[in-house]
């Protein structure tokens, strides 16, 4: 294994247990509930890692602290956002300058794959949480994007 291969194993390793800490300990009181911060890290792993690791990072981290609370929704999690953060990071590296923000489209991966779960398990339920899904998705989202303008340059994986 070369140093890159290293830098990357290891940095898809602490980039899952930070999305699990996120997702799990940082949570934002809202009048509809709360949002956590899971997301964010979510689609700064899919600026920051080739799309595969980014996929996984993202799929591990989230389902991890879904199955503390929440272990009907780990599997669902972890496709859901790996999903999101496979589209986000293909998306982000195939678009050329300014068009690169339609990667952002990727964010409804997260609302729209939990309120089609949510629909089949639960019914009337999917439409109560589905703009509690969107906004979190688009603070993530655009939470990574500042991250990633603000620290430009300084990462090197």
């Amino acid at each position: 294994m070369n140093d890159r291969q290293i830098r990357l194993l290891t940095t898809a390793g602490v980039s899952a247990a930070a999305i699990f800490l996120l997702t799990l300990l940082v949570r934002i009181p809202i009048p509809m509930g709360y949002l956590n911060l899971g997301d964010a890290g979510v689609f700064l792993v899919a600026i920051l890692l080739p799309a595969g690791y980014a996929a996984l990072c993202a799929g591990v981290g989230s389902a991890l602290a879904d199955l503390i609370g929440f272990p009907l929704y780990a599997p669902v999690t972890f496709a859901v956002k790996g999903l999101a953060a496979l589209a986000f990071a293909l998306m982000w590296r195939k678009l050329p300058g300014k068009l690169r923000y339609l990667a952002f489209i990727a964010v409804l991966i997260v609302p729209l794959g939990y309120f089609v779960f949510e629909t089949v398990a639960e019914g009337a339920v999917a439409w109560a949480d589905l703009p509690l899904n969107l906004l979190q998705a688009a603070v993530g989202a655009g939470l990574a994007w500042v991250i990633d303008r603000a620290t430009k340059s300084r990462f090197s994986i």
